[in-house]
């Protein structure tokens, strides 16, 4: 259909009352499974490539893939950099021509992050690419497979979204309301009051980040406030792993290509499951 922007996807996500799934997708089995999902359910999609998973693939070569595959595409694909922090990943994103960019200074200190954030915010907005941030502290990091829990010292203040929307003039914000990034040790608990009031006062798309752990139910609470793009990557990557576990027990002959393509199916179904769950089956046009 088109490559867009994530401003074009979360606002119509926020205003229908779904949210739209971002999944990292780190080699061509990801990103084919990832878009096959979104074709066959007719749900628009997010492409994601982290920061930290630079070190995987080389971005100079993989960029073009993405966005080439991102422009066939028969569904509405945004391409984002996901947890940026170094100015030269957003000046190359950008220069690549993914179409949104998000900057993590959700560590820093209040005005430190919401300045970095206006300047990212005037780079990305020049060029007609979207912008995300991040307030408030998800726990857990990119890549880290060490299970954890939230904490709420760190969860987002309703009237600090309010006024670093305001001062920054980001697209979409990403909140702490009790997920982690990673595997959760336990069982999370969403702060659903602290994200209606989110909403109701910073007024632009909302992000939850470290989706694992969480019910189909939470889920659909956090949608309901305002949560309009959810990112996923553990999930996918524990589905492909299990299905790489399963070579163990092939013949010794095994095709390695052959065998990567059920990788593929198994990520396909693996995001449609996300899809599903997160009501954007059906909305691509």
């Amino acid at each position: 259909m088109a490559l867009v922007t994530l401003k074009q996807l979360v606002n119509d996500a926020f205003q229908g009352g779904y949210a739209v799934g971002s999944f990292n997708v780190v080699n061509m089995e990801t990103l084919q499974g990832a878009l096959q999902a979104a074709e066959e359910n007719k749900s628009p999609i997010i492409l994601a490539v982290a920061e930290v998973h630079m070190g995987l693939i080389d971005l100079e070569q993989y960029a073009p893939i993405i966005l080439r595959a991102a422009e066939r595409a028969s569904v509405p694909v945004a391409v984002h950099l996901d947890h940026g922090q170094a100015f030269s990943s957003f000046v190359k994103a950008l220069r690549w021509g993914f179409t949104s960019v998000m900057f993590d200074g959700s560590t820093l200190a209040y005005e430190e992050n919401a300045a970095k954030t206006k300047e990212i915010v005037r780079l990305a907005h020049t060029v007609g690419a979207s912008v995300e941030a991040e307030l408030g502290h998800v726990t857990g990091g990119e890549g880290d497979p060490s299970p954890g829990v939230a904490d709420p010292t760190l969860f987002t203040d309703p009237g600090e979204a309010q006024q670093f929307v305001q001062e920054t003039g980001v697209d979409a914000l990403a909140v702490a309301v009790g997920s982690v990034h990673g595997i959760y040790k336990g069982t999370p608990e969403l702060d659903i009051p602290r994200l209606a009031r989110i909403r109701d006062l910073a007024g632009v798309p909302l992000v939850l980040h470290g989706g694992s752990g969480l019910s189909d139910d939470d889920f659909r609470q956090a949608i309901a406030n305002g949560i309009a793009k959810i990112n996923v990557y553990t999930d996918m990557s524990q589905a492909a792993m299990a299905k790489i576990r399963t070579a163990q027990t092939l013949p010794a002959n095994t095709d390695f290509g052959q065998f990567m393509l059920t990788v593929v199916e198994t990520i396909k179904e693996a995001v449609a499951e996300k899809m599903r769950i997160f009501g954007s089956v059906g909305k691509a046009g």
